[in-house]
């Protein structure tokens, strides 16, 4: 690896950390500019009970002493104690979440890609004809309609009206339906995108090149024009890894499956500080680690990347 590289992957990382860093700290100031306190319930608590609540969390603190604390405890992963989940760490909560929206999230996004990157190939291999107008029809509808929408539409068929699939996430073959409804987009996003950029290499003048000297039909295909291809599917993949994990959000609501979006949805109903606050953080290093990711594969198929 060349000294080029590891320069441009140092100012790569330190950017990575400074937009975590900064997203930690709006998403504190704002979290404690919002008026509701984790401990206003219908039932009012005596003076004494939640003074020794908000000294227990730290909520008790200047501002500024527990905006340091709380990055202090963040460097060694240490999140505090759920508000609402009593008993439970948040860091604890988040390791049980993730198994399940990871899970859910990647699987969708392996589909999504394989797919995509198929139908996009095949499109373009055959532009203009009926195989190609209905690709592009259906990846158009898809496009413009939101993964609960297709969650919804899903239950009700498979779920309703024609009974073959389970409507909870938490059983066997539970998860069919909800890892279909959040690939479904990306899929037809992932086509799109590798047919207009398949069509382009495939007009450039190394395609014709390598046609002339002979070369296998498959070999030019698979070898040279689907890699340069693939430059702008990588550079969407990371962003499309994190939009399908917080879209599962809902589709986990929708499908009663207990992963992050069940303890963010009540975090956010029950005013958890702490549990809003490492949802946040941890959906920020994933999405900002997968563009970090991407961008270092994006340089490596793509060798004309400036590295400066």
């Amino acid at each position: 690896m060349s000294s080029k590289m590891f320069r441009y992957m140092g100012k790569r990382l330190i950017l990575a950390i400074v937009t975590i860093l900064i997203i930690i700290a709006l998403t504190f100031v704002v979290m404690h500019a919002v008026p509701s306190s984790p401990f206003n319930k219908e039932k009012a608590l005596p003076p004494a009970i939640k003074a020794a609540l908000e000294a227990k969390y730290g909520l008790d603190k200047p501002l500024g002493q527990q905006f340091i604390n709380y990055l202090a405890n963040i460097m060694r992963f240490d999140f505090g104690d759920s508000i609402y989940y009593q008993g439970n760490t948040v860091l604890s909560l988040l390791q049980t979440g993730l198994k399940t929206s990871a899970r859910l999230g990647l699987t969708a996004a392996g589909i999504a890609l394989l797919v995509g990157i198929l139908l996009g190939s095949l499109a373009a291999l055959g532009r203009d004809t009926i195989g190609d107008k209905v690709i592009q029809v259906l990846t158009t509808a898809l496009v413009a309609v939101p993964s609960f929408v297709l969650a919804l539409i899903m239950l009700w068929v498979f779920g309703v009206w024609w009974p073959v699939l389970p409507t909870r996430g938490d059983i066997p073959m539970g998860s069919i339906m909800p890892t279909i409804a959040l690939a479904l987009y990306p899929t037809a996003y992932v086509t799109r995108l590798t047919r207009s950029s398949m069509l382009d290499v495939l007009g450039q003048d190394y395609i014709r090149t390598a046609y002339a000297k002979g070369l296998d039909r498959s070999m030019v295909l698979f070898k040279h024009a689907l890699r340069n291809a693939l430059t702008p599917v990588i550079t969407y993949a990371g962003p499309m890894i994190a939009y399908i994990v917080c879209g599962s959000f809902v589709v986990e609501q929708i499908f009663s499956m207990a992963g992050l979006g069940k303890y963010f949805v009540n975090s956010i109903q029950n005013s958890d500080y702490t549990m809003i606050m490492g949802t946040t953080v941890l959906l920020s290093i994933v999405m900002i680690s997968l563009n970090f990711i991407c961008d270092i594969l994006y340089t490596i198929v793509d060798k004309r990347v400036d590295l400066s």
